[in-house]
């Protein structure tokens, strides 16, 4: 079932870790659960895809026993099928942090945006969110207590420095 133009609920719902502990529910979410994640696909992927090009999220949407199976945050939007995760890669190369200063720049209405792991010159992979009616945000990576705002830190400082935004 497509829930976007390029995306299926397949997609949004695939969990390896699911699949493996027999986690069937991951694959039938409730219609809140769809709703949440075609908003996301069409509002939010679906600008990213036709700016970077075909990708599917590394994850998306996680039933609760996945969530705890991963060892997800206990108030993941993940849980609610609004983000997803993505290491974009392009002719081999991790390029998200280009994904991450476009989405800065864009009109493209995320509402959290993580720079997840990584360096100052490159996120491991981007966590993405949307929820209708909530301003953006956007964080880095976790410091073992919680997201540090991205505005005013240190590395939304080297990244001015080295002109990328």
């Amino acid at each position: 079932m497509n829930i976007s133009d390029h995306f299926t609920i397949k997609e949004f719902t695939n969990s390896e870790t699911a699949k493996r502990e027999g986690i069937m529910e991951q694959f039938n979410p409730s219609p809140d659960i769809v709703h949440n994640l075609t908003l996301l696909a069409q509002r939010v992927a679906e600008p990213i895809r036709n700016w970077f090009g075909s990708f599917s999220p590394t994850v998306a949407y996680r039933c609760k026993r996945a969530n705890i199976a991963v060892g997800g945050a206990k108030n993941s939007q993940h849980l609610t099928g609004q983000a997803f995760d993505e290491t974009f890669i392009k002719d081999g190369k991790n390029v998200s942090e280009k994904v991450f200063f476009w989405l800065l720049k864009s009109n493209v209405p995320f509402t959290k945006l993580i720079w997840e792991k990584g360096d100052n010159d490159q996120p491991r992979w981007l966590h993405i969110g949307y929820e209708e009616g909530k301003p953006r945000e956007v964080y880095y990576t976790f410091d073992g207590k919680n997201y540090p705002s991205y505005h005013g830190s240190v590395l939304e400082k080297v990244h001015k420095s080295q002109g990328k935004i």
